[in-house]
């Protein structure tokens, strides 16, 4: 029993040292967000917001709940990202997506 504790605590050191170096099949290292990309000397060409309603959601899909979306277009020398930002306003949430055509962009929404 002695030697047990020890074993079991230098398992978890190593498990806990290690497990921030996975990679998570959901997460898209493909493509960092709006402001990583500036932190990466992306300049922003066009930016484009517009306020969205749309029905809410259960309990509340009598209610209207607004949804903000901004449209940024970035360009890093002959390179182009685009990237699409959204807050919804009854989940209280910020989702982006970026690619390297809008509509690709858009369609990792509906993923």
């Amino acid at each position: 029993m002695k030697t047990l504790l020890p074993t079991v605590i230098f398992c978890l050191l190593i498990f806990n040292w290690t497990e921030p170096n996975l990679s998570y099949a959901n997460e898209s290292a493909e493509f960092p967000s709006v402001l990583e990309l500036k932190h990466q000397s992306w300049e922003v060409l066009e930016k484009q917001s517009e306020v969205e309603s749309r029905p809410g959601l259960k309990p509340y899909q009598n209610l209207k709940r607004e949804i903000q979306v901004v449209k940024y277009r970035l360009r890093k020398g002959t390179e182009f990202i685009f990237c699409l930002v959204e807050y919804d306003s009854q989940l209280d949430t910020i989702r982006e997506a970026c690619d390297v055509s809008q509509e690709k962009a858009e369609k990792r929404f509906a993923q």
